[in-house]
């Protein structure tokens, strides 16, 4: 039988890394800076994770769809089945097997769980366990003795999508705060992110970011 209560790394990305949007998906409420107000559930556990820090992730970070929660604008993914000349800069929450569950639950709008079998991912890597969006968990490490998980999607998005402000804002926030990046360097590196790359209005994303003129 599974141990829901086992430790696992939570590999973010995306508006994940953000301490405030991510204790959301633990604790429930509304989203902190969407435009739509949308409302988490939050997990069955809502203890804070029992540590943090940052982490790469040797996949292509891209932005697609559409999500009426970040104003209609693409979302991150990971380039599934692909490395990366430039890691995905991300963050590692240590939580229970139990609470990634729910987080999986959630960033899909799923009403019950899908439960997860580690010896699943030990065996194969990575498992699909949903169709749709970020229906995909792999298994990229091990990290002090417990495994490093991460949701994408299944297949690589075909139709690239550049994200809304408030969505770039909020992952720029998390970048600053996980890696200690310059606002300018955050604004940047996601300007320059496929999906983004030649679409998100560069002055205009740093300056929401508070980001002086040079």
């Amino acid at each position: 039988m599974t141990d829901l209560s086992q430790p696992v790394w939570y590999a973010a990305y995306g508006s994940n890394i953000s301490s405030e949007r991510f204790r959301v998906y633990l604790e429930g409420g509304p989203i902190p800076h969407s435009p739509d107000g949308r409302v988490q559930q939050g997990a069955r556990d809502p203890s804070p994770p029992s540590g943090n820090g940052p982490c790469e992730i040797d996949r292509t970070l891209v932005f697609a769809g559409e999500a009426k929660t970040w104003g209609g604008g693409g979302v991150a993914f990971l380039d599934a089945d692909s490395t990366a000349d430039i890691p995905t800069l991300g963050r590692a929450w240590r939580i229970t097997l139990g609470q990634f569950e729910d987080v999986f639950r959630q960033e899909n709008g799923l009403d019950e769980v899908i439960p997860l079998e580690l010896d699943d991912l030990d065996a194969t890597g990575s498992v699909n366990l949903f169709p749709q969006r970020y229906g995909r968990v792999e298994l990229l490490s091990m990290m002090e003795g417990d495994p490093v998980l991460t949701i994408t999607s299944p297949l690589r998005p075909a139709v690239l999508n550049a994200a809304h402000e408030s969505y770039l804002k909020v992952i720029a926030e998390g970048l600053v705060e996980t890696w200690q990046l310059d606002p300018y360097d955050a604004a940047r590196y996601l300007a320059a992110m496929p999906g983004n790359d030649g679409v998100v209005d560069f002055d205009r994303l740093t300056e929401a970011l508070g980001v002086p003129d040079a």
